[in-house]
């Protein structure tokens, strides 16, 4: 049975004294298998999740449940990341080992690709999450490990603010919450679950009993859905 406790226990690091943004805590809803393999990347877009896998080249559509709905064909290879540009009307495919990113539609097909500047020692090392801003209609990236990074950039792929971060082994995976104006981020390496501000400063930590977390997405009810790469399940959690 899976344990609530272990998994979002006492919180690990309070506050700055005078920061307004509020403290949340994170209740376990359930856990369920998805057929999706080595999903690397979650987003939630029109009340479905969207997935990649670094190893198949489909955008996969599933329920909130995590039961596949369709599969997109897409020529995108090592794929890290995605997320639903509201701007563009478009997914952002998130390619690792071609350090580019690609606008999908689902009505359209295959739009513009843009290269992303920057450093990474290995193919392993490399983009691994992408977001969009609401609030600032901005896209935010992740780099790994080698640097570990937390990039603003602009919709063509320029980046407009660079920022270290120093608070987990590596960042796997990220997500933007228009409510506390704040970001969720994932570490595989760390098994943990990090709310930060729009500067990459720590706010909250929590520790996660899940192998290989790579793929965070939340949704209109406060619901934030974590996949594993490794044991292709899909939990769910609701943020109070």
């Amino acid at each position: 049975m899976y344990k609530t406790s272990v998994l979002f226990g006492v919180l690990l690091l309070a506050l700055a004294c005078g920061n307004s943004i509020p403290s949340s805590k994170i209740e376990f809803v359930s856990k369920t298998k998805i057929v999706v393999p080595e999903t690397s990347g979650l987003t939630f877009y029109n009340g479905s999740l969207f997935a990649v896998s670094d190893a198949k080249s489909f955008l996969y559509q599933m329920s909130l449940v995590g039961k596949l709905e369709y599969k997109y064909a897409v020529p995108v290879n090592g794929m890290e990341g995605v997320a639903f540009d509201e701007k563009k009307k478009a997914f952002v495919l998130l390619s690792e080992t071609k350090r580019k990113m690609t606008y999908y539609s689902l009505k359209d097909g295959v739009g513009a690709s843009f290269k992303i500047k920057g450093k990474q020692n290995s193919d392993n090392d490399g983009l691994e999450g992408v977001c969009f801003n609401s609030k600032k209609e901005s896209l935010y990236l992740l780099n790994e490990a080698k640097p570990k990074k937390f990039l603003k950039i602009s919709s063509k792929g320029k980046i407009k603010k660079d920022y270290d971060l120093s608070f987990s082994k590596d960042v796997s995976g990220i997500v933007y919450d228009d409510v506390l104006d704040v970001f969720w981020i994932l570490s595989d390496a760390s098994k943990a679950l990090y709310k930060v501000d729009d500067k990459g400063e720590l706010l909250q930590e929590f520790p996660l009993n899940i192998e290989k977390p790579e793929g965070i997405a939340l949704d209109n009810q406060r619901r934030l859905y974590i996949v594993s790469d490794q044991t292709a399940d899909l939990f769910i959690f609701q943020i109070k």
